[in-house]
């Protein structure tokens, strides 16, 4: 289940626009329904087979990782190693047409650890075709650092499938590491610098998926 306003507020806005469809339209979405958390919020579009590219992103993530998001390739944001099963998860976001929630852990530049919830949502092209992500990116806390003190590493703990029709837990072997940019949502914002470069860690495999029926 949501831990966070926007997950919750913006789960809670996607199932009423969707009634009783797969998913809601890209242009049935009312940036004023939900203003309040636009800032934590991005859309992915689905560009070739594969390739999901970010359209949006709120001016919190990317006060948060001070990068450019749109037009780069979601799986760019990923360790080589941890793109397959990003992408996989997103194909089936699609796919499937299930909501899933992730919680991630995620260090800074300077080693400060916060953790978020991503939640990531099926959202259909003007044809109806599933070609779309709706996602927040939503800090769990909010520590005083957050927003100058750039995200450089971060990773999956968990994945929880929404909307599933059993409750069964199915096991993951691969924890998805992720080197994040970041961009602004229904805002411009292109003068902000990157952090510098720095070594990644390997991390030990650990990943649990959960299904859950949320309505």
């Amino acid at each position: 289940m949501t831990k966070t306003r926007a997950a919750r507020d913006l789960l809670a806005y996607w199932y009423r626009l969707s009634a009783g469809r797969q998913a809601p339209r890209r242009d049935e979405i009312e940036p004023r329904d939900i203003k309040r958390h636009l800032p934590e919020m991005f859309i992915l579009e689905l560009e070739r087979p594969g390739v999901f590219t970010f359209r949006l992103a709120g001016t919190a993530i990317c006060e948060s990782y001070g990068f450019e998001l749109r037009g780069e390739d979601f799986s760019t944001l990923w360790q080589h190693d941890g793109r397959t099963g990003v992408m996989d998860l997103l194909a089936r976001v699609v796919g499937n047409a299930e909501p899933v929630l992730l919680e991630v852990a995620a260090e800074s530049f300077r080693e400060r650890m916060v953790r978020f919830e991503l939640l990531l949502l099926p959202l259909a092209a003007p044809n109806g075709r599933l070609t779309r992500v709706l996602g927040c990116f939503a800090p769990l806390e909010e520590p005083f650092w957050l927003g100058t003190d750039p995200i450089v590493r971060q990773w999956t703990e968990t994945i929880e499938v929404l909307d599933a029709e059993d409750g069964d837990s199915v096991p993951l072997t691969d924890r998805v590491e992720l080197d994040v940019e970041s961009d602004d949502l229904f805002a411009d914002r292109t003068d902000t610098p990157a952090p510098p470069a720095i070594a990644f860690r390997e991390v030990r495999p650990y990943l649990r998926l959960v299904k859950t029926d949320t309505r």
